[in-house]
Parts: structure tokens; C-alpha cells; sequence
């Protein structure tokens, strides 16, 4: 890492900001920088991923003069995830990733030695992020370049592994792109199981079908996360390995359309009707997953195509709307906002629909009220789901609990005091 960070240093080393810029470039773009995540948390964007993701590359150099380990931040898988979620997944940021590839495609220009032996920026390595970059933009001259250098890229380096690298390439909506990094993965010399040249047949076909195996079930999970249609056709229709993948893996494919392209994902590839009827290993039906990933249109879809998954429950006994409370919980970063568009509009526009598993008890004797009590997860959620229709207050758990006594009996605060007094107006005891 010393050597790109000595490297950017070659600059001035007292070149400040334009501040001028940066506020010039904050009106013209209006990206949002806060987003209230699970866990009554906030997560802030810094001003060098502003900066990147509006193709800035000054801005993003002279940030790094002033303090170098910004790199570090500006080259983390974590925030970058984050920040797809956050920009890129909207239309009005679409050009987003490919502002961020062409900064780092600049930086790695800057970091060539000067006698052209190597460069300082893959040395400390950052190779990794550099390819994600380039994959996720789609431009598949500055992959080819990557690649050029360093076959082996394509495994990731760092924090960055090959499944990371197959998911950006679904993500940035380049089939060739994607073809040409599944080609070098699972090229024999990219292939830590095989020696150069040994074939399937040789004496490491048996490890070279494994690796193989092990490729295309991480392309095909990489595809559907990231919503490439064309390439998860592909794999499904031409590739035999495919056929083997509900075995290798403990929960089908579609349980990971996740992504934006999961809804035209599943109405292409499959009938709704039939992903409906699957399950993983811990027996959540699509429903049950699209419901705690919080994706509106896909629990639309679904629900539409079949409404008797509604009633569906996994092996702990939980429906689909436990799942949705459940996804409040998650430690990770989770848009808030699109959580609780779900639970809006489930509560108000399907409330003929839900009034029937509402006051359903999972297997530890939970409704969703309980659930939402525990802890306050939310207080807009406990206040949505006291408005619902047919919402029983005071229902009882295994323990003989309501969701009246499992508040009063936590932590006070101003919240819990507040939620308190809502449902004892509303009637609970």
C-alpha cells in the first residue's frame, strides 16, 4: 500500500481541494448522503465515494494528497456494495459505476513506474478492486487490459474473490464482459487443480471437474444476484454443469434473485408458479425471501402468481410476514425505506390478503406483533402494524405474553413509552 500511496504523493503535496468544484459538483448531481439503515442505524457516504461516483478524478487525487489511506475507503468491497445499493440500483445515478471505473482506471495510470516494469497501485494490491471496477461498468477494454496483466486477477485479490468478480460483471450488463472473465476461470491455467495443458480426461480430471463444477455454480448464483437475463439463460440452456447445481448447492437458484433484475429474472426464466413452489434448505419459499430482502415487486409477482403461498410457513413456522419483520433484524446494512414500503403497502393494499396469517403464531409462539415489540426494531413499524385491520393486540406467545407486556417489560425509553401508550389507547392490555 506504500508504494501507490507513494506514488500519488509524487504530486504537490500541498494541493488543496477545490471547494468551489466540489459544491458545483454536489448541486448538479443531488446524490443523496445519509440513508437510515437496520438497527437504528445511519450510514454517510464520505466526500472521495462522492467524488468517485461522479467521475471527479481531481477531486478523488487531491482527497488522497491530504490524507492516503482514503484509498483504503475508496477500495473497500463493504462501501461499495453499500453505494450500489444506495446509487447505482437507481435510475438517476445509472452512470455511477462507470464514473467510479474510469477513476480508477486513471489512478492506475498514474501509478505506472516509470520505467514501465510494473505498476505501484497492483503491487500494493489493489488488482482486486481495479477489475471489479471495470466489470461492474461493463467496459470490457479496461477488463481485457486487466487481464492482460494478470490472468489470475479473475480470482480476485484482497477482499475481492472470483464470485464478487462474476457479480460485478452481471451487474454492470456486459454478457461479453462476463463470458470472457468465466473463460479465464475456468481456464485450465487459471486453475490452481490442473497443470498447464491437462485436460479433463488427464489424471486431473476428477479435480478439474470439481473446479469446474465449482466455477459455474459461482457464475450461476453471481448471474442471478446480479440480474443478468442473458447470461443465466445461457448457462441454464447450454451448459450441462448446470443440471448438477440444485444438488451442490443447499438452496435452489432462484432463491437468489435478489437484485434488481430479480422479478424479470424469475418471469423469464421461470414460471412464477413454479418458483413459488420452492423451497431451501431451511424451507423459505421465494416468498419468504423476497419478503426479508424487502423487494416490493418481486413479493407482487409472486403473490399474484400464486396466493397460496401466502399462507406458507418454513421450518420454524415462520410466514412470509415473519420473514419481512425478520429482515429489520439483519446485521448488515438494509435499506430501511424499502422495508417499510413492503410492510405500507402489505398493511394497506393487501389487507384482504394478510388478515388471514396476521395473528399467526410462528414456532416459538411469536406473532409479527411480538416480533416488532422485541427489542423496537422500529417504532414505525410497531405503529403501522397496530393501524392494520384485524390485528389482534392482545395476543398471547408461548409464554403467555402480549405485546403490551413484552414492551413494558425492556428497557424504558422515550420510544418504548410512546409505543406503550399507543396500543393501550388502541386498546391492548
Amino acid at each position: 500500500m506504500s508504494c501507490a500511496h507513494s506514488e500519488l504523493r509524487s504530486g504537490s503535496a500541498t494541493s488543496q481541494v477545490d471547494l468551489r468544484k466540489f459544491s458545483a459538483m454536489e448541486r448538479s448531481c443531488y446524490f443523496p448522503l445519509r440513508w437510515e439503515s437496520t438497527g437504528d442505524q445511519w450510514w454517510y457516504a464520505s466526500p472521495i465515494d462522492l467524488a468517485a461516483s461522479d467521475g471527479h478524478y481531481d477531486i478523488v487525487r487531491q482527497l488522497l494528497h491530504l490524507d492516503p489511506n482514503l484509498l483504503i475507503k475508496l477500495t473497500s468491497l463493504r462501501r461499495i456494495r453499500r453505494l450500489e445499493a444506495l446509487w447505482d440500483d437507481d435510475t438517476r445515478f445509472a452512470g455511477a459505476a462507470g464514473h467510479r471505473a474510469a477513476v480508477a482506471r486513471s489512478l492506475l495510470l498514474e501509478c505506472e513506474c516509470k520505467n514501465g516494469t510494473e505498476n505501484t497501485l497492483l503491487r500494493a494490491g489493489y488488482g482486486g478492486w481495479l477489475l471489479y471496477s471495470a466489470a461492474s461498468a461493463g467496459d470490457m477494454a479496461f477488463v481485457q487490459e486487466l487481464l492482460d496483466r494478470d490472468p489470475l486477477l479473475v480470482f480476485g485479490e484482497g477482499e475481492y474473490g472470483v464470485t464478487d468478480m462474476f457479480y460485478a460483471a452481471a451487474r454492470g450488463g456486459n454478457a461479453e464482459v462476463f463470458r470472457l472473465l468465466l473463460d479465464h476461470a475456468m481456464s485450465p491455467r487459471c486453475s490452481t487443480n490442473c497443470p498447464d495443458g491437462e485436460s479433463a480426461h488427464g489424471r486431473g480430471g476428477g479435480r478439474a471437474s470439481v473446479f469446474r463444477l465449482e466455477m459455474m455454480s459461482r457464475a450461476v448464483h453471481a448471474a442471478a444476484r446480479g440480474g443478468s437475463v442473458e447470461m443465466l439463460r445461457e448457462l441454464v440452456k447450454h451448459r450441462s454443469d448446470v443440471s448438477e447445481l440444485p444438488t451442490s448447492m443447499d438452496r435452489p437458484c432462484c432463491m437468489l434473485l435478489q437484485g434488481e433484475g430479480s422479478c424479470r429474472l424469475s418471469s423469464t426464466l421461470w414460471p412464477l408458479w413454479t418458483l413459488s413452489t420452492l423451497t431451501d434448505n431451511q424451507g423459505n419459499t421465494a416468498l419468504h425471501v423476497a419478503a426479508y430482502r424487502g423487494h416490493l415487486p418481486v413479493v407482487e409477482a409472486l403473490v399474484a402468481a400464486s396466493p397460496s403461498t401466502l399462507s406458507a410457513v418454513n421450518r420454524v413456522g415462520d410466514t412470509f410476514l415473519h420473514s419481512a419483520i425478520a429482515g429489520f433484524r439483519t446485521p448488515g446494512f438494509r435499506r430501511l425505506d424499502h422495508q417499510m414500503d413492503l410492510m405500507r403497502h402489505l398493511i394497506h393494499e393487501r389487507t384482504a390478503d394478510i388478515q388471514k396469517i396476521i395473528n399467526l403464531r410462528n414456532g416459538a409462539g411469536l406473532t409479527v406483533l411480538h416480533m416488532a415489540v422485541v427489542g423496537c426494531v422500529h417504532p414505525g413499524l410497531v405503529e403501522l402494524l397496530r393501524t392494520a385491520p384485524s390485528i389482534d393486540l392482545d395476543a398471547e406467545d408461548a409464554n403467555g405474553m402480549t405485546p403490551l407486556a413484552l414492551l413494558k417489560q425492556q428497557l424504558r425509553s422515550s420510544t418504548s413509552d410512546k409505543l406503550i401508550k399507543q396500543i393501550v389507547s388502541a386498546g391492548g392490555v
